[in-house]
């Protein structure tokens, strides 16, 4: 009996240990429900706000939809205001929900009838501002200014009636389970969603869900959307809200909980009924589980990382392209232009002043290819092109650079250079020249008083100069902290100290990645406080006996200019073929090399070049690469099928300098290629390189100076009658500025006149190819004339038709992106629709400026 008992009691016990454990699990389970739900119901709430923010944009969009297309309209009726019928009709049949009219200042309406009282902030775009306002019998109203000069004469709106607004403005097709309205910011209903009701109101009335609005609108102080989960007598849903940035509306819903987390939710409510006594073994599955998720979620995380970071740098890559040729391409023309000058001027004083804007140019081409170097070198595709160079000439033209930006902050710089040195070296004398810059620039932007010293030294072994470059300052130093980070890329280092110094930190990284690729090194000696000095070590090949000698940075360099400018050969038996769309490159082309007296013709377009090479035989053929059309590729390829061209040389021209380019081109076909801006001397190269031997024929130096020459251009100067004209000019006018159009042309008054009458000329031929390319929608076609008129334009001096064909050219561009939206192409072929005409307009009218301009010299 006594066994019976305690076994008994054990069973009780276990019993009611079974029973507790039972409670124990029950609460535990239950806690974690209720973690779980509150978890389920955070995260549901973040991506309720998500949609909430992707909706606001979406109705954003909608609003400033119908303000573009009355913005193009406005610009299109202050030219054209006895088209105002027309220009409403065709916004009415645009958008059959709207009706559109306009009213003057003094209150006077055309088209649909509205009242200045039932829309208050109609008046606002009498001075100047886009409106959007709501009044709950008239419906929505949309409205811009139309300028008359710089006032306001009109204001163009389209209403959108109460019964369309939900048509119009709706967003239910977004999300079928959401109910989604547009209100006034004070609360007042704008558009509301399809079959709202009495009970609508009702359930908005509900003090649950006016609590769940108060707490959107605190979150909304600080987001840009907000949700919030509520739970009351109407059931549980999230209540979310969103401003329209750029109206005074503001986007409210509600979707119901079940929505969103319900399913989830009861599959946490089975297993805590169901499966209780498993709880401990859930919980392990359930950490299994999780951290499996998590992996997953964390692979596909990087996944998504490194897609986003092909992206960021293929955009980077065709942002370098596009730059690399706005920028490049002009710069050819100076560069070309100001070797002409020094070819033919004998004048000293022009000479000195064309040896400045060589040694200026050869900077901005510096600062150029700085920005293009860091993408090159992250590539690994970074080129070092060595040749023969003269150590006198560099040091000139770096001290040149750097001189003016120390005497700006008034610091004392000195030179000092060994005279033993040889002066004829064979090395990568760009990247050398960068590196000098790089390092002196440092020097003087880090010190506000004192000096900064540049030694140059080095020692000989056999055919080999260890050429040592010292710059010393007297400037802040450097931490010993900040050693390690010096040369790191974008690092700037001792901020708080240095707020207002500019740079990014790039040029550092550059120069120790440089002389790592060229086998050198540099070492950094500093006092925090007391100056820097930063030691260049860098092995040089001696191509030559000459020495640097007593180095004077004051010494004009006339002789060696002169040797490198000049062409080194004639070759009167080869013929040339350039082919370019852009008339001033052409120019610059066949000046630089007339004095080869090889036979030279120019084309104009790729079509145009295959029919020159139909007729005739040419040694050599240089063609551009962007031109409309039929690019360089495409001329290349259909120039090989021609007979005839076995034997001839085809060099592609480009100002596209990224990595790999040259790379791309060879593989094409092409035997050669050079990147623009060129100089003088890297053309004659060229093409002394792709010239059959026979045909060249070098020339002595005396040859060389006996050239025939040019007469030395009068600067123009503008009369007291020029300047009247010009101001009396309207503001709305497009004008010609002689002064920025003679800068375009070297202050030369007849190669102004020149680019004046090629302007003229050019300009019906233009605009036939560029209404053919407009009424086939050939986009990319299009942009490529309007991009020549952008340059044209400026060429001439006329900066409102270059801005006008700049931002046309600039919709093409987002038409023919590749990562370019639907709405984004269809917002760009609007935008040139709308401004074709104004421009082609324009165009002539310039056009015929520029011809009595042409008449007047």
């Amino acid at each position: 009996m006594n066994s019976r008992i305690s076994k008994l009691g054990l069973s009780q016990k276990a019993f009611i240990e079974i029973i507790i454990l039972t409670i124990i699990l029950f609460i535990t389970g239950n806690i974690l429900q209720n973690q779980i739900s509150r978890k389920l119901n955070d995260a549901a709430e973040e991506s309720v706000s998500q949609m909430t923010a992707d909706m606001a944009q979406l109705a954003d969009e909608r609003f400033m939809r119908y303000i573009s297309t009355l913005k193009a309209a406005s610009i299109y009726l202050e030219q054209h205001e006895e088209q105002k019928n027309n220009i409403l009709e065709a916004i009415n049949q645009e958008n059959v929900y709207g009706r559109a009219g306009v009213m003057d200042y003094e209150g006077n309406v055309t088209g649909a009838v509205v009242s200045k009282h039932d829309f208050p902030k109609l008046l606002r775009a009498f001075q100047g501002n886009n409106v959007v306002d709501y009044h709950p019998d008239g419906g929505i109203i949309v409205a811009v200014p139309v300028y008359y000069g710089d006032n306001v004469r009109y204001v163009l709106y389209q209403i959108f009636p109460r019964g369309n607004l939900t048509k119009v403005f709706g967003l239910a097709d977004y999300n079928p389970y959401s109910r989604i309205m547009i209100q006034y910011k004070d609360g007042s209903l704008a558009v509301p969603y399809e079959n709202f009701s009495t009970k609508d109101h009702e359930f908005w009335d509900d003090q649950d869900i006016k609590a769940g609005m108060v707490e959107v609108h605190s979150r909304l102080e600080t987001s840009k959307a907000a949700a919030v989960y509520t739970e009351g007598s109407k059931g549980k849903y999230y209540v979310f809200g969103a401003d329209l940035p750029q109206t005074d509306f503001s986007l409210v819903g509600y979707i119901p909980w079940s929505a969103v987390a319900g399913k989830i939710n009861s599959v946490y409510q089975m297993v805590q009924w169901v499966f209780t006594l498993m709880l401990l073994l859930f919980a392990c599955v359930s950490i299994y589980l999780f951290m499996a998720q998590t992996k997953v979620a964390e692979n596909e995380a990087l996944k998504k990382a490194r897609q986003a970071a092909d992206d960021a740098n293929q955009a980077k890559s065709q942002f370098l392209a596009n730059m690399s040729h706005e920028i490049r391409t002009p710069l050819n023309a100076i560069n070309g232009m100001d070797e002409m000058i020094l070819r033919r001027s004998r004048d000293m004083d022009i000479r000195r002043y064309a040896s400045n804007i060589h040694s200026a140019s050869t900077a901005l081409l510096g600062i150029i290819n700085e920005i293009l170097d860091f993408s090159k070198i992250e590539s690994g595709r970074m080129e070092l092109v060595s040749d023969k160079y003269s150590l006198r000439i560099l040091l000139k033209e770096v001290t040149t650079l750097v001189g003016f930006r120390a005497k700006a902050k008034q610091l004392e710089f000195t030179i000092n250079v060994d005279s033993s040195l040889p002066n004829e070296l064979y090395g990568d004398v760009g990247r050398i020249r960068q590196i000098l810059i790089n390092v002196i620039n440092n020097a003087i932007k880090y010190t506000d008083e004192g000096s900064v010293t540049f030694d140059v030294s080095g020692q000989s072994v056999e055919d080999m100069l260890n050429l040592r470059l010292a710059v010393s300052d007297t400037g802040i130093g450097i931490k010993p902290e900040d050693m390690e980070k010096l040369f790191k890329d974008f690092e700037r280092l001792d901020l708080q100290k240095n707020c207002k110094v500019e740079g990014t930190g790039l040029g550092l990284a550059i120069t120790h990645r440089l002389l790592t690729m060229m086998g050198g090194t540099v070492h950094v000696e500093s006092t925090y406080g007391e100056g820097s000095t930063f030691i260049i070590d860098l092995p040089q090949r001696i191509v030559g006996h000459e020495l640097i000698g007593d180095f004077d940075a004051e010494q004009d360099i006339e002789e060696e200019l002169e040797e490198v400018v000049a062409t080194s050969f004639t070759a009167p038996e080869a013929s040339i073929l350039i082919v370019d769309d852009n008339e001033m490159n052409c120019f610059v082309a066949t000046s630089m090399l007339s004095d080869t007296k090889a036979k030279l013709t120019v084309a104009h377009s790729g079509i145009e070049a295959l029919e020159f090479l139909k007729k005739d035989f040419f040694h050599l053929v240089m063609t551009d690469y962007m031109m409309p059309g039929m690019d360089g590729i495409a001329t290349l390829h259909e120039a090989k099928k021609l007979k005839g061209t076995e034997k001839t040389k085809f060099v592609i021209l480009t100002a596209t300098a990224l990595a790999g380019v040259r790379e791309k081109f060879l593989a094409e076909g092409f035997d050669d290629y050079l990147s623009k801006p060129m100089t003088g001397k890297q053309l004659d190269t060229v093409v002394k390189r792709n010239l059959p031997i026979n045909l060249v024929h070098p020339l002595e130096n005396h040859q060389v100076k006996d050239i025939e020459e040019v007469k030395v251009l009068e600067e123009p100067k503008t009369t007291d009658n020029e300047v009247a004209a010009n101001t009396s000019l309207s503001l709305n006018s497009p004008k010609i500025d002689m002064s920025i159009g003679l800068k375009f042309c070297n202050n030369s008054d007849k190669l102004y006149k020149r680019v004046l009458e090629m302007f003229h000329k050019l300009c019906e031929a233009n605009i036939k190819e560029m209404e053919k390319s407009f009424g086939e929608e050939n986009w990319d076609a299009y942009r490529i004339k309007v991009h020549a008129l952008k340059s044209g334009a400026m060429n001439i001096g006329c900066t409102m038709l270059h801005e006008l064909a700049k931002a046309q050219e600039q919709a093409g561009k987002d038409y023919v992106s590749e990562e370019a939206t639907e709405a984004q192409r269809i917002k760009a072929v609007e935008h040139m629709k709308a401004h074709h005409r104004e421009i082609m307009d324009m165009y002539r009218h310039v056009a015929q400026m520029a011809q009595e301009m042409t008449e007047e010299k």
